[in-house]
């Protein structure tokens, strides 16, 4: 119309803010299991247990493992900080015992894990592919074997680990700390997901309902 409409400018259009594909445990479970490469399914254990994403997932070295204090040191995660997170006991087991197998050649010329001991590597291949490999079977053929119709995806494991955390308890202030948001707000998300009591909330709706 030709007109200048200063309110316009006033108008902020909200944003969808897309909840999260979140898997439960036993789908979780499901999905590991059906991964029976051993590189790309430690890989994918690794970032579940410890909830990080693919990337610092796949760059995590021996170093970074602090097994006495039950510690693995995410290094330059966003905003360039360090972090630690917890590490599960039955983790670290898993680890040492497919390091003593699946750890590369230190004799092979191309493998970078020979100077970094990064673990995801083995004597066939390096670090660069693993990246590729990780996301086929968690996306696709491990889905397919496990009969998971949702729209899962490598960061689907992050998602469900804090959905886990919350359900189990855990504070969202803890939670936001050891996935290393920077706000709080990015971490409450996972409330609209879940809510902690909703097992027991289920329980008292399915009584109510019975012979109803």
């Amino acid at each position: 119309m030709q007109r200048d409409w200063k309110v316009f400018d006033l108008l902020r259009v909200n944003k969808p803010r897309m909840l999260p594909v979140v898997l439960s445990q036993g789908e979780v479970r499901a999905v590991l299991r059906a991964v029976r490469h051993p590189v790309r399914r430690m890989a994918l254990t690794t970032i579940y247990a410890l909830g990080v994403r693919l990337g610092k997932g796949l760059s995590i070295e021996t170093g970074h493992i602090d097994g006495q204090r039950l510690v693995v040191w995410v290094r330059d995660g966003k905003g360039a900080k360090d972090r630690g997170v917890p590490l599960p006991r039955p983790l670290l087991a898993r680890l040492r015992q497919y390091w003593k197998t699946e750890r590369p050649d230190p004799r092979h010329p191309t493998c970078s894990s020979r100077r970094t001991g990064s673990l995801p590597c083995t004597r066939q291949r390096c670090r660069r592919r693993s990246r590729r490999h990780a996301r086929t079977p968690a996306s696709r053929a491990a889905r397919a074997d496990a009969r998971i119709e949702k729209d899962a995806t490598i960061h689907t494991l992050r998602h469900s680990y804090a959905t886990h955390l919350l359900e189990a308890g855990v504070s969202l202030r803890t939670i936001q700390q050891v996935l290393g948001h920077k706000s709080l707000r990015t971490t409450e998300l996972y409330m609209h997901v879940t809510q902690p009591g909703a097992e027991r909330l289920q329980e008292t709706l399915d009584r109510l309902m019975v012979d109803v």
